[in-house]
């Protein structure tokens, strides 16, 4: 940006940069160690919110897109083409649904982001959020003659913690329905559940179709899709793993991925019992 030009202005989606008094109290820049440091840190959230505007812009764009074609294109065959203008109906329902889906996901991912830890935590029983996950996504399986089971090891009691029974249904929903989504017909998804004095583990593993090497450390990225038209072809908005990762640390834990290209994927989601 030209300094001159643009004297006094901000760039769209950075933060203005702050004046640091000096040890004389003058108001102008401090050059310390201290000043460096913020610089660096506000140079880095500038980055992540200018990198974070352009990935929803990109990503509310093409169902946008999509929507307004489709619409168009439905008019123009109303009449003539009944059976074709079924077609551009479902297009446009499917696409109208994927946009949905994206803005539910990108408040959600807002609201964890500026959230300061759990809002109102409870005793939260995982087994039964996990219960409730699993009815919800059996007919998905099933229609996919995919074997969707569960099992449980250590007590029962101990599988209480506190915590946000709305964000933890949300987040293994979104590990099981990712696990059925990639996994092919006739597969397995196997939801495990180990609950100790100190923590409750909930794996949930798949034959599906796996995820590189290279992939692996970035998954949990807002918007990082492993393969991007697959994704969008079964609904995926690319923020889910982003979502699971952020519930897991508002409440104390962890997840973990371990995957291997046409074996499957393992999740395992750690949950410590405070």
């Amino acid at each position: 940006m030209d300094r001159a030009s643009g004297r006094g202005k901000t760039p769209p989606g950075e933060i203005p940069a702050q004046t640091v008094p000096n040890d004389a109290g003058s108001g102008e820049a401090g050059v310390g160690e201290t000043d460096a440091v913020s610089l660096g840190e506000l140079k880095r959230v500038n980055r992540m919110r200018r990198d974070f505007v352009a990935n929803v812009s990109h990503e509310l764009k093409t169902p946008a897109t999509s929507l307004k074609l489709l619409a168009e294109s439905l008019v123009e065959i109303l009449d003539e083409d009944p059976e074709q203008a079924r077609f551009f109906a479902q297009r446009l329902k499917s696409e109208t649904e994927r946009l949905a889906q994206l803005t539910s996901d990108l408040l959600d991912l807002a609201r964890l982001e500026s959230e300061e830890g759990l809002q109102n935590p409870g005793e939260v029983d995982v087994r039964s959020v996990l219960m409730v996950v699993l009815a919800r996504l059996r007919p998905a399986a099933r229609s996919k003659n995919i074997t969707l089971s569960w099992r449980r090891s250590g007590s029962a009691s101990l599988y209480a913690i506190r915590g946000d029974e709305t964000q933890l249904t949300s987040m293994f929903a979104n590990l099981v329905e990712n696990a059925v989504k990639y996994t092919p017909p006739g597969g397995r998804v196997d939801v495990e559940g180990e609950s100790s004095d100190h923590e409750v583990v909930v794996r949930v593993s798949d034959t599906g179709i796996g995820i590189a090497e290279e992939s692996l450390p970035r998954i949990f990225e807002r918007f990082y899709r492993v393969d991007k038209a697959r994704s969008k072809e079964t609904g995926g908005t690319g923020l889910g793993l982003s979502i699971v990762r952020h519930v897991a640390e508002k409440h104390g834990g962890s997840v973990a991925v371990e995957s291997k290209v046409g074996q499957g994927t393992t999740f395992s989601v750690h949950l410590p019992r405070v």
